[in-house]
């Protein structure tokens, strides 16, 4: 497909995405504006919204929407931020690089006051320098890849921990069940290839050899060759690295072809989906994961309010999502106006206890404190792991 018709077609990807949306939601994604621009409604903040609500990632960016959702509704309640409503604007970024671009040109034509979102690193990477650019503050929840912080735009923040936190959490996992010799498996994507490379260099730290480093194809439906090689190479421990669409598909296969040691994945691969799509074969299967709100405090009340809402569980990313919400308030109501100089200023020097941990960022705007936990697959259900 040539280049022009790609970017033709991803344009229109994205403005399907808000359209549709809009008209779904009625009043609550109208495009109205915030405090400086969009339909000129001074008493509204308007939020843009980048997630994946199409492709193999949409479970997560829909629960990332939905968590928004659920936070703007209760500030609103409260007398909203500044005396204003917060609005949302939702733009699907299809976890694709091209799509993401359009969507952040989307949402940057509407006027949004800030955005929130970024759920697959590559696509939220593509889509930061536009909205720098525009001097948009850009809170983003779940990517984090280190890689988007090496980018140094100033204007951007990483709530959830990065992938050299996640490295930590591994290397302890390894230690507590006996392991010395890890597989590291990716797709080669922005995140899982980031995760691998900051594994390579943190295991060796804690005295954990890599066995082999393995590339899987995206979508690939036989990766037989790639269990060979982990058998070959002795592994006592496999870690993938990438999402569950792909990953699920590698464990079945580890286990049809005979390999019995520790199996763990990834934040990316962090979701019931990835129980229902491993069947039994995901038994005893660890995951080095975000702060799933079942184990959080205080996260009986905000699954209630959610089910409520959605009539859904909430799923691995939406603590994150809407504490990214309420961080974004406490920054505007520190700062008093909604200048990005100032709101950018007080997300710095944030230090926010939230269902997700402690948000306070480092000089470079990752998460300072990890949290990341360590959670298994047992009769089918996630548990809790504490090491």
């Amino acid at each position: 497909m040539h280049e022009k018709l790609k970017k033709t077609l991803a344009l229109l990807l994205a403005a399907l995405a808000i359209a549709s949306f809009a008209a779904g939601c009625g009043g609550t994604n109208s495009g109205g504006g915030g405090g400086s621009g969009g339909s000129g409604d001074e008493e509204e903040i308007l939020i843009g919204v980048m997630v994946p609500t199409s492709g193999s990632e949409a479970y997560y960016g829909t629960d990332m929407y939905q968590s928004y959702m659920l936070a703007v509704e209760e500030i609103n309640k409260a007398g909203g931020v500044l005396g204003r409503k917060l609005t949302l604007l939702q733009a699907d970024d299809g976890c694709d690089s091209n799509i993401a671009t359009s969507a952040a040109e989307l949402l940057i034509s509407k006027n949004v006051d800030f955005v929130v979102g970024g759920y697959c690193s590559g696509a939220t990477v593509a889509a930061m320098q536009l909205y720098f650019d525009e001097d948009l503050l850009l809170l983003i929840s779940a990517a984090n890849s280190t890689g988007i912080t090496q980018l140094g735009l100033d204007t951007c923040f990483m709530l959830n921990s990065p992938g050299s936190h996640a490295a930590v959490t591994l290397a302890d996992l390894c230690k507590s069940v006996g392991s010395s010799k890890v597989a590291l498996i990716h797709n080669g994507d922005e995140y899982p290839q980031n995760l691998s490379k900051l594994c390579e260099d943190e295991l060796p730290k804690h005295g954990i050899e890599i066995a082999t480093v393995q590339v899987v194809d995206k979508g690939a439906s036989d990766v037989s060759s790639v269990v060979t090689a982990i058998r070959n190479a002795e592994a006592d421990f496999v870690y993938w690295c990438g999402y569950h669409a792909d990953g699920s598909n590698v464990i079945k296969q580890l286990r049809q072809g005979g390999y019995e040691g520790d199996i763990a994945v990834g934040d990316g691969s962090a979701s019931v989906e990835l129980i229902t799509a491993c069947g039994d074969a995901g038994e005893g299967v660890y995951v080095t994961s975000p702060p799933f709100v079942r184990f959080a405090e205080g996260g009986d009340r905000f699954v209630a309010d959610f089910k409520a809402m959605h009539n859904l569980e909430p799923g691995a990313y939406a603590t994150l999502a809407y504490d990214t919400i309420y961080v974004l308030k406490e920054a505007i109501e520190k700062a008093g106006t909604l200048d990005t100089g100032a709101v950018k200023d007080a997300v710095q020097n944030i230090n926010y206890k939230g269902l997700s941990g402690t948000i306070k960022f480092t000089p470079d705007r990752e998460l300072e404190i990890s949290n990341f936990i360590i959670i298994q697959i047992v009769d089918g259900d996630f548990q809790l792991v504490t090491i």
